[in-house]
């Protein structure tokens, strides 16, 4: 890729200032999205770094390029003569630290794009080669686990939960990660309970069942819960931990939503 080309490729969404951190590869955000995990595997060895322009390939390649998991996209789909970027010669490391105009990082991505056997094995590829983006945070301050519950992809939300157990002192990365909080000082329980959840909401109190007293201070998803008329998982969160946050903003608790849902709300609610 040229330096005018990486350049433009790092700008925000108003073109006007580089980003902190590297753009991601195309061919990367490519794989991630649409969980090419054979791909993102070759990719991020090191194999199959040049693409070839899409009308110069010969058919009778098609089968070793296939074999080989190579990557080709197509950026512009009214340019057919148009190739992707050669990936950097870099390491796995610094390939990784590519993020969207978001700033997603690709576990972000491939969190958020799907739940099916795919995007699992994809998310596990790039785990495998770069276990802190797990923790890794977007422009919004959300962890992967939050874009996972945000897009309803629950079997992603488990697995990513599991995978931060898995390592040395698991237990007490998992219990810092599912609390860990976004730009707006919401947990990934509180995506759960915005999308009216129920799965994710179990997935995510049984990893952590103290995880509804977080946050210490602002709105806890009990309050959130209430808010939005949630009662299924209102009750649900009560029954699991009787002695989680009422706590809202300016001093309220979940009681004062409850109140101010209308009588028939603080009815459903108690």
């Amino acid at each position: 890729m040229s330096q005018s080309g990486t350049l433009q490729l790092a700008m925000d969404n108003n073109g006007a200032t580089p980003q902190s951190t590297p753009p991601m590869h195309p061919e990367l955000l490519m794989a991630a999205c649409h969980g090419w995990h054979g791909q993102l595997t070759s990719l991020l060895n090191g194999e199959d770094h040049q693409a070839v322009p899409i009308e110069h390939r010969r058919p009778s390649n098609l089968a070793a390029d296939a074999s080989q998991a190579a990557v080709f996209v197509e950026i512009d789909i009214h340019r057919s003569n148009m190739m992707s970027p050669p990936l950097p010669t870099t390491t796995t490391s610094l390939l990784l630290q590519g993020v969207t105009s978001d700033g997603d990082s690709a576990l972000h991505v491939v969190a958020a794009a799907g739940d099916d056997d795919r995007h699992l094995r994809s998310a596990m590829v790039i785990y495998s080669k770069a276990r802190h983006l797990l923790e890794a945070r977007n422009k919004r301050r959300s962890t992967p686990l939050h874009v996972a519950v945000r897009a309803g992809n629950v079997d992603m939300l488990a697995l990513l939960i599991r995978l931060a157990g898995e390592e040395e002192g698991g237990e007490d990365r998992r219990r810092a990660l599912l609390r860990m909080e976004n730009g707006v000082g919401e947990t990934a329980l509180h995506e759960a309970v915005r999308g009216d959840d129920m799965r994710a909401v179990a997935v995510l109190m049984t990893a952590d069942p103290c995880l509804a007293r977080v946050p210490d201070a602002g709105v806890s998803p009990l309050y959130l819960a209430v808010a939005l008329r949630r009662y299924a998982i209102v009750r649900d969160l009560h029954a699991r931990d009787n002695q989680l946050s009422y706590a809202g903003p300016a001093g309220q608790n979940a009681l004062h939503a409850a109140v101010f849902q209308s009588k028939g709300a603080y009815t459903n609610f108690n």
